[in-house]
């Protein structure tokens, strides 16, 4: 898959993309359908998003990356706010010339997509939200647990909550492959930040559609969060997945995949 580097305000950011490589420093091509900009969870990285990508990629032009702190982007710690991650991919793909965006998240990353709506710098079509999604997500625990082993108080350990009964090892090891990139350090830096945006943020006047996923298997409390966040967002709606739960993107990118393309078409309608 095509990867290069562009420096935004001096962090060197690594961005995946699927078409024809294009020369350093020169954007990828943006030229198939929608530009689908994926933003990754806290701990995650651009190359969560393979898969689903390659299923985008028929109809969409996709693009990734890794955070700062996060995979193979530089600087050790995360950006301390949601905002700063939004300013960040702002910077990041103002000379691309990417059209109407639609925006991917998937936990962190779904505040980070709705930051970025919010900011109306770039033009923003339409938001798909997955995953632990929702202001009423609490990540206290897990904050406490990542802030004790970036400590060096506790071992690192994979949480293998949050899925379908039945996984595959597959998903697994994909899941571990990706979650083993990114310092717990850049990951607990990057939880607070979406902790402080879910007791701060003003939802109310978010004019950009979202389309809230929730895997069928997902725990109730974490279905609950995401309907209430569908729910509190003036154009938001919620659909189920089938065949996932939180981690639906690795879990079913096909379905996933599917539910995205319907969802643009959808948008596509309301401008005709």
């Amino acid at each position: 898959m095509p990867d290069k580097y562009f420096d935004v305000d001096g962090v060197a950011t690594l961005v995946h993309h699927r078409g024809e490589t294009t020369l350093p420093g020169a954007p990828p091509l943006l030229a198939n359908g929608s530009t689908v900009l994926l933003f990754h969870d806290a701990g995650g990285n651009g190359n969560c998003f393979r898969e689903l990508m390659d299923c985008l990629e028929s109809n969409h032009s996709p693009v990734s990356f890794d955070q700062p702190g996060h995979g193979r982007s530089g600087e050790l710690d995360s950006l301390t706010s949601i905002e700063a991650m939004a300013v960040h991919a702002e910077t990041l793909v103002k000379n691309w010339e990417p059209g109407e965006l639609i925006l991917v998240g998937e936990g962190m990353g779904a505040a980070v997509a709705i930051e970025v709506a919010n900011r109306a710098k770039v033009n923003v079509a339409g938001i798909v939200c997955v995953g632990s999604s929702g202001k009423s997500v609490d990540l206290t625990e897990e904050i406490e647990q990542l802030a004790l082993i970036a400590a060096g108080k506790a071992r690192r350990q994979f949480d293998s909550t949050g899925y379908s009964p039945n996984t595959d090892e597959g998903v697994f090891r994909t899941a571990f492959t990706e979650w083993v990139k990114t310092d717990p350090r850049a990951t607990v830096g990057a939880r607070r930040a979406q902790q402080k945006w879910n007791s701060d943020a003003d939802i109310s006047k978010v004019a950009t559609p979202v389309l809230v996923v929730i895997g069928e298997h997902t725990e109730a409390e974490y279905q609950d969060s995401a309907q209430e966040f569908a729910d509190a967002l003036p154009n938001g709606t919620a659909t189920h997945l089938e065949g996932a739960s939180r981690h639906a993107v690795i879990e079913n990118p096909t379905k996933l995949s599917a539910a995205i393309d319907e969802y643009v078409q959808g948008l596509g309608q309301r401008h005709d």
